[in-house]
């Protein structure tokens, strides 16, 4: 093995800020017995696919990319979650809590999102140890399954083609320890106010040419809100072997956790108590399971080559409480107001108070069960108050059951070979991944506690029972209603889906370093994907069938760059174009009909054609360092995405018996997201500094109406205009983060730092 060689692994051997020289030690002093062993110069190596192994330094990626290693984020870097973490010391990012859970925030980069609730645009693809960790369902990102107490690097941006689907603004990647980076046992514990208290167990051993590590976390706290616990246990293996010319590591990843986030509350409660909820509960229960492996070949100095396959499981129960508009109106439930009805004049929007007789249901909506039957009405209402009139009211249990089993495998060639005397990088490879999921939802009608705001299965009324259908006359039908006599689906009827997807990717990338400092990058992948879905939920004893369909979609995305770094000074100038998509997911297609709204997350309905999204990217910036005031690296980056078909969830006017809010994916034809980062860092020693700022202006680009019935700025049909240059909801214009680090002696290190965010419009509010 030559010394190049042998740099040239070590170099990539550690995909984030490496510096080791104990990996060419021994063989460098076999080379020149006479002299000690070299240290090679600490380099950012960047990765410019999802397998580790394929990376180019920072100075020839024409995008921004930010990058945090082992010292920077090792622990977590005093940050709960990686969110957090990424959220305090990236530039351009925010986290957003839209679903009041700390482990269930909204991840922002660059105005794209990558989110654990379905209904979100997903535009960021996330990897582990080079897996897609996007769900296979809603392609969301479910950060609470992460092993953070595992991770050892990460890096952000990036977005180059070979990354595949949803990398629209980019790609979030981290790598875990393994035994060769952590070697010994570790224990700690750490808490804080409102009951949060973590433990963290880490271990690793290496022994000639085998390693292994272990690691625990154990994460509990009661939350600032009323009845708002959370509950974290994660466990992570890895164990693998490095040989003189190949390497290979098997992962396991396993999580279990019971997350509360309780919704808005209107303004005056807050005012009055920020720590109530509106109705509760609200809870998420995730168990994932991920078992990978990943090897490496080196075939001679030039060739190398990089695989991984892997198998994931992921189980995901929802229960949400929810208010509804439904009363008992003498023997049955009902709800809102039948159309051919005169207005009987009351205020309760046509609803029956409890205890009216038989002779009102006719002005009634009445709800039906799956097999037809009338809902029985609610029994053991109480009356707290005493004034004769019962204070619980009728609510909502709606349960969701998600899972998922994906497999996946990818492999690549990376060629290091000159080219016509210059230094050239040239990489092609092909990845799969595939998931089949089961999708059920079902709404209950309960009863809302008037004291706690609690909705509880009411058992009054018999065995529970399930909204499916509603009383509709042959005039009140839409076109596509699903009706048996006069009783017809709703939104809220039971679901059971199957759906399939099947995503491939092929790429290429090729960096040239034509000298003077200059090198170009010219990338290409073709992205296909292959949904299909079926329907089976039953109504009034027959299948619907009305999901069930296949749907397939191909985009060839092209990137270039060119960088220039100055022989004189450490600078880089910095640019490129770069084309991204990401396909409608099975959550999406599955809810896409204005005339026929889903109540997402927990139920889906009819499934016309969704566009996909395409996202193409202009960027310039620069980066560099300066030797003052101890050494301060600096970058400035400006970019704009514009997004042809975005897709985005909206309101849908709310059907008559419903009684929840509900909508609709639909695609917009054009978004642009807009912006420039600027990040500073210095180390003066015992003292480290950064202060990193984003502004992103994300608007829409074309003009459409939306149904917004409570907006204050609505018209007379409860619409709202959207016209081009209004914000999209849930990204903030400016973020700012700020931090010093002090460590006065050894074993102390003190480290305030500040976040802040402007303010952000929420959905609803386009």
């Amino acid at each position: 093995m030559t010394k190049e060689h042998c740099v040239r692994r070590a170099v990539r051997r550690v995909l984030f800020a490496c510096a080791a020289p104990a990996l060419c030690a021994p063989v460098l002093a076999e080379d020149d017995a006479a002299s000690a062993p070299a240290r090679l110069p600490d380099v950012d190596v960047i990765g410019v696919t999802p397998l580790a192994g394929a990376g180019v330094p920072i100075d020839r990626v024409p995008f921004g990319v930010q990058v945090a290693g082992p010292d920077e984020f090792d622990g977590g870097g005093g940050a709960r979650t990686l969110y957090d973490f990424v959220e305090r010391n990236f530039s351009g990012v925010s986290a957003v809590d839209l679903q009041n859970n700390p482990y269930q925030r909204n991840f922002n980069y660059r105005g794209f999102v990558a989110g654990p609730l379905l209904g979100e645009s997903v535009g960021i693809a996330a990897f582990q140890n080079g897996v897609r960790v996007n769900d296979p369902f809603g392609d969301v990102v479910q950060s609470d399954l992460f092993p953070e107490m595992a991770i050892r690097g990460m890096e952000l941006g990036n977005a180059n083609p070979a990354f595949g689907f949803n990398a629209l603004g980019g790609a979030l990647v981290f790598l875990t320890h393994d035994g060769t980076t952590f070697q010994g046992a570790e224990a700690s514990q750490s808490g804080g106010s409102f009951g949060r208290l973590r433990t963290t167990l880490r271990a690793g051993v290496e022994s000639g040419e085998w390693n292994a590590f272990a690691a625990y976390q154990r994460d509990r706290e009661d939350g600032w809100r009323d009845a708002s616990p959370s509950a974290l246990d994660r466990l992570f293996a890895a164990g693998g072997a490095d040989g003189e010319n190949a390497s290979f590591r098997v992962n396991v990843s396993w999580a279990d956790t019971d997350l509360i986030g309780n919704g808005l509350a209107p303004i005056e409660l807050y005012r009055t108590a920020p720590e109530a909820i509106f109705t509760f509960p609200d809870r998420t229960e995730n168990r994932n399971l991920l078992i990978s492996a990943n090897g490496e070949a080196y075939l001679d100095d030039e060739i190398s080559i990089q695989a991984n396959a892997y198998y994931r499981r992921l189980r995901r129960d929802t229960l949400n409480g929810d208010e509804i508009e439904a009363a008992n109106c003498g023997s049955h439930v009902c709800g809102g107001d039948d159309d051919d009805d005169d207005d009987d004049g009351d205020d309760n929007g046509g609803m029956a108070e409890n205890g009216d007789d038989d002779d009102d249901e006719e002005e009634m909506t009445r709800l039906y069960d799956r097999s037809g039957a009338a809902i029985p009405a609610i029994g053991g209402l109480m009356d707290i108050d005493g004034d004769g009139e019962p204070d619980d009211v009728l609510g909502a249990l709606n349960t969701s059951e998600t899972e998922s089993t994906a497999w996946g495998a990818g492999l690549q060639a990376l060629i290091e070979t000159p080219l016509g005397g210059m230094d050239n990088q040239f990489i092609v490879g092909a990845g799969l991944d595939v998931g089949r999921t089961g999708f059920a939802s079902e709404q209950e009608i309960g009863r809302l506690r008037y004291d706690d705001r609690a909705v509880v299965p009411a058992r009054g009324g018999g065995a529970p029972r399930y909204v499916a259908g509603i009383h509709k006359e042959d005039d009140d039908r839409e076109e596509n209603d699903i009706c048996d006599d006069e009783i017809c689906r709703t939104e809220t009827a039971p679901v059971d889906l199957v759906a399939e997807n099947k995503y491939y990717r092929i790429y290429a990338s090729d960096t040239l370093d034509i000298g003077g400092g200059v090198s170009f990058t010219a990338s290409v992948a073709a992205n296909m994907a292959d949904i299909s879905l079926e329907d089976r939920s039953v109504f009034l004893g027959a299948r619907q069938g009305r999901l069930t369909g296949s749907h397939d979609f191909f985009s060839l995305n092209p990137a270039l760059g060119a960088t220039w770094t100055s022989p004189d000074r450490p600078i880089t100038v910095f640019g490129g174009f770069r084309q991204g998509n990401r396909a409608p997911s099975p959550a999406e297609l599955s809810c896409a009909d204005p005339d026929d709204p889903c109540n997402l997350p927990n139920a889906f309905v009819a499934d016309p054609p969704l566009e996909q999204v395409v996202s193409r990217t202009f960027e310039a910036g620069v980066r560099g360092s300066l030797e003052a005031a101890g050494g301060i690296d600096w970058t400035f980056s400006a970019f704009t995405a514009t997004n042809s078909d975005d897709i985005i969830f909206v309101a849908a006017e709310q059907d008559v018996g419903s009684g929840v809010s509900s909508g609709y994916f639909r695609n917009v034809s054009e978004t642009r997201r807009r912006g420039v980062e600027l990040a500073l860092s210095g180390d003066l020693g015992q003292v480290d500094w950064y202060a990193n700022y984003g502004y992103v202006e994300a608007t829409f680009q074309s003009a459409f109406d939306v149904f917004a019935e409570n907006h204050p700025r609505k018209s007379s049909d409860n619409t709202i205009a959207v016209r081009p240059g209004h914000r999209i909801p849930g990204v903030p214009a400016h973020s700012l983060n700020l931090g010093v680090g002090i460590e006065p002696f050894d074993g102390l290190r003190i480290a305030p730092n500040l976040v802040y965010r402007s303010g952000v419009y929420y959905r609803g509010d386009e």
